[in-house]
C-alpha cells in the first residue's frame, strides 16, 4: 500500500494513510507514558513506554522518508517537530487559547467573511483564517471542521459540478472537491447564490480561479499547529452526488443559461 502510494505520487492518500497509523501509535504512547516508572506483575510501564516510543519513531521516520520523496515541505516540518516531542517523551501542550467562543455555523461564517474581506487573495485568506482559528480551543477547531464538512456536502450536486466544469472549461473529481471548498471560502451569500444557481448574481463571484485545495486541510493543519498532535478524523453524514448526470459534450444544451453566462 505504502509503496503503491509513493510510486503513483498520491500525496493526499499517503499523508492520510500514515496519519491514521500514527494517531493510534501516539495514543498508545501517551497512555503508557502515564504509567512510566510503574510496574505490576502483568506489565512494566517503563518498558512499554520505551517500546511505543521506538515504535512511534519508526513510523514517523518512515512517514518523513515518504514525504521527502513526495517533496511535501510543510508536512516534513511538522513531522520533525513530532519527532522531537517523542524523542524527549514530552507530550506537547496546546498553545494558549484567546477566543473562548463555542463554534457554531454563525461564528463559522463570521470567520470566513471577516478574513475574506481583509485578504488580498485566496492564499492570503487561508493564512489569515488559520491564524484566527488557532485562537480557539482544539475542540472548537474540530467543530469548525464539522460545520465546514456539513456545508460542503450541500454542494454535492450534478448541476453544481456542471457549473464548475463550464466556468473552468473542465473539472475532474478532485477539482470539483477544490471548487466546493472555494465556494465556501467566498462567504455565506456567495455560497447560497452558487448553491441555488442564482443566475443574476453568479458571475460576480468568479474573480479568481475557483479552486482552493488548502481549505480542505485547513482545520487539520491549524489543530496540529495548535496542539502539536494529529487530529482524528471528523465524521459527518455523507450526501451522495445528486441530480441528473450530464455529458461533457452536451453541457451547452443541458445548461444553456450557465453556458451563455460564462462563454466569454
Amino acid at each position: 500500500m505504502e509503496n503503491h502510494l509513493l510510486e503513483n505520487k498520491l500525496e493526499k492518500e499517503f499523508i492520510k494513510f500514515w496519519k491514521g497509523i500514527l494517531r493510534h501509535r501516539f495514543e498508545s504512547l501517551w497512555e503508557w507514558h502515564k504509567e512510566l516508572g510503574k510496574k505490576t506483575k502483568y506489565w512494566d510501564g517503563t518498558k512499554k513506554t520505551f517500546e511505543y516510543q521506538k515504535f512511534t519513531l519508526e513510523g514517523l521516520n518512515r512517514f518523513r522518508h515518504g514525504l521527502t520523496i513526495l517533496c511535501v515541505e510543510d508536512e516534513i516540518r511538522k513531522v520533525n517537530e513530532l519527532i522531537k516531542t517523542v524523542d524527549k517523551l514530552e507530550k506537547p501542550k496546546p498553545k494558549k487559547t484567546t477566543d473562548k467562543r463555542k463554534m457554531d455555523e454563525n461564528i463559522f461564517w463570521e470567520l470566513i467573511e471577516t478574513n475574506r474581506n481583509k485578504s488580498e487573495d485566496k492564499i492570503d485568506f487561508i493564512e489569515n483564517l488559520s491564524f484566527q482559528l488557532e485562537e480557539f480551543k482544539p475542540s472548537e477547531i474540530r467543530r469548525f471542521e464539522r460545520v465546514f464538512l456539513t456545508i460542503y456536502q450541500e454542494l454535492n450536486r450534478q448541476e453544481i459540478w456542471a457549473l464548475a466544469y463550464i466556468v473552468r472549461r473542465g473539472c475532474g473529481d478532485d477539482e470539483f472537491d477544490y471548487f466546493k471548498a472555494w465556494v465556501i471560502s467566498k462567504g455565506q451569500k456567495a455560497f447560497k447564490d452558487i448553491k441555488n444557481l442564482n443566475l443574476s448574481k453568479l458571475k460576480q463571484y468568479f474573480d479568481e480561479d475557483p479552486q482552493l485545495e488548502e481549505m480542505l486541510r485547513l482545520s487539520e493543519n491549524v489543530y496540529e499547529n495548535k496542539t502539536g498532535e494529529l487530529m482524528s478524523p471528523v465524521r459527518v453524514k455523507k450526501q451522495k452526488l445528486s441530480g441528473k448526470e450530464w455529458k461533457e459534450d452536451h453541457l451547452e444544451n443541458e445548461f444553456p443559461e450557465i453556458w451563455k453566462l460564462f462563454e466569454d
